[in-house]
């Protein structure tokens, strides 16, 4: 993850570099610029699926936990769930503008975000007899996190 922020702060520091260097008429100078901001951008999405990939990495890990593993369990999805959280902070803070699909998508991942949460108050409620019922709603909130987080960093 600290992979992710040294890259991400590397290219916030050499786009407004580049782009306050390469002023003039230049058609060349023009094409370096579009180069510079769509690399910046590749770089965002490609950090944005690390900590994705990382998050799913660690709900297959604990999405088999049992009842005696609770504990663990919503541990390990709060961390999931935390990195994205940080990831999605970041990125709001770095756009100038949100356009409409991305408010609207930014909204779902909240709703979702607080579901998942409800459900994991409820998961840590749960009695040996209601934990595999109550693991399946927090596994359908996971999904929905992850489907909304998807559309918010594309």
């Amino acid at each position: 993850m600290k992979t992710s922020r040294s890259l991400l702060l590397a290219l916030t520091l050499v786009t407004p570099t580049a782009l306050v260097f390469s002023t003039g008429c230049s058609k060349s100078n023009t094409d370096k610029v579009a180069d510079a901001v769509q690399d910046a951008k590749v770089a965002v999405k490609d950090a944005a699926t690390d900590i994705k990939d990382g998050a799913v990495s660690t709900w297959n890990s604990i999405k088999d936990y049992t009842y005696d593993k609770r504990s663990d369990f919503a541990e390990g999805v709060e961390k999931a769930t935390k990195s994205m959280d940080e990831k999605l902070a970041e990125l709001k803070a770095k756009a100038t503008a949100d356009t409409p699909e991305k408010t609207k998508a930014r909204e779902e991942y909240d709703a979702a975000r607080a579901e998942l949460k409800a459900k994991l108050t409820d998961l840590g409620n749960a009695s040996a007899d209601t934990w595999a019922a109550a693991k399946v709603e927090v596994s359908k909130a996971w999904d929905k996190v992850e489907a909304s987080y998807d559309k918010l960093t594309k």
